[in-house]
């Protein structure tokens, strides 16, 4: 297990820079036998030295590329597999381990369309932030939605909407898409409602 001061979705990247003794053994252990991780999220605390409080809904990461240097650093890329919850906290001795299951959603359906209503409305976003000085990408809705389906397009909206760790928290556990979609929403009108009170001021 690796905790983290941010949030891996399913089908994201994360590149990762480790130098903490326990940590490069992990990632020593996964290089070697082909094994992923999970990573969740540090709720309080940090991620250096442990002694932290841990988030019981985390990600399963594989590793993509690997690297490692002289010094005994590792450089990262992964990429969420799946979500997972912690069912129970093991010994941190080499590194934190935990007793896992697997967390599917719930069964429901959800529609493409109110997948692309959701992400034509946080481009939107996006593209006024920019007008309005902000650093923000520009997202190009339709690249984005091919060749995916509802849930893993539920889950690109979630990596580009800018929104801090335990937001992004808030929208990992949600019990489904359907969820996800309606929480990502509300942050967007939030966001919207900052943009416009912003302008006000300009």
């Amino acid at each position: 297990m690796f905790p983290l001061g941010s949030v891996l979705f399913p089908g994201a990247t994360l590149p990762l820079n480790i130098f903490e003794g326990r940590y490069r053994s992990l990632a020593q252990r996964c290089v070697r036998d082909a094994e992923p991780f999970g990573v969740v999220l540090i709720e309080k605390g940090h991620e250096v030295g442990g002694g932290d409080i841990r988030s019981s809904v985390g990600c399963l990461a594989r590793i993509l590329e690997h690297r490692a240097f002289p010094d005994g650093r590792w450089a990262l890329l992964v990429r969420g597999e799946s979500r997972i919850l912690v069912d129970e906290w093991l010994d941190d001795d080499p590194y934190p381990k935990a007793v896992i299951t697997d967390f599917p959603d719930d069964a429901g359906e959800l529609s493409m369309d109110r997948c692309m209503e959701v992400l034509k409305r946080l481009t939107t976003l996006t593209v006024d932030a920019k007008s309005a000085g902000y650093e923000v990408p520009i997202i190009d809705a339709e690249a984005l939605a091919v060749g995916v389906d509802a849930e893993e397009l539920g889950y690109r909206i979630a990596h580009l909407t800018p929104s801090g760790s335990f937001d992004r928290q808030r929208i990992l556990t949600r019990r489904n898409c359907a969820e996800r979609l309606n929480c990502i929403e509300e942050l967007v009108v939030g966001l919207e409602e900052v943009l416009e009170a912003t302008r006000g001021n300009l």
